[in-house]
C-alpha cells in the first residue's frame, strides 16, 4: 500500500512510501514502516511530521531528520 509522509510545516506530501500493511494497521505502525522504507531509499525526512511513529528497532544512523517532529515516537531499541 502507498503511505504518505507529510511535511510538518507545509502539510504537503514529502515522501510516498510503498509499505506492506493492511487498512487495520495502526497509523503509528504504518508511519514507522514508511520511515524505514524512506531511510532505505535515502529519502530526505528533514521537517517531516513523524509524531507517534513506531520506530522501535529501526536502524536510522545517518538519517536526515533535521526539524522532523518526533514527539511521542517509539524509539526503543
Amino acid at each position: 500500500m502507498k503511505f504518505d509522509i507529510l511535511n510538518r510545516f507545509t502539510g504537503k506530501v514529502q515522501v510516498s512510501a510503498e509499505i506492506e500493511a493492511d487498512e487495520n494497521t495502526s497509523h503509528s505502525v504504518k508511519l514507522g514502516l514508511a520511515v524505514k522504507w524512506a531511510y532505505q531509499c535515502d529519502a530526505d525526512l528533514g521537517g517531516a511530521y513523524l509524531r507517534d511513529a513506531h520506530l522501535g528497532g529501526a536502524y536510522l544512523r545517518g538519517a536526515y531528520l533535521r526539524d522532523a517532529d518526533l514527539g511521542g515516537a517509539d524509539l526503543r531499541d
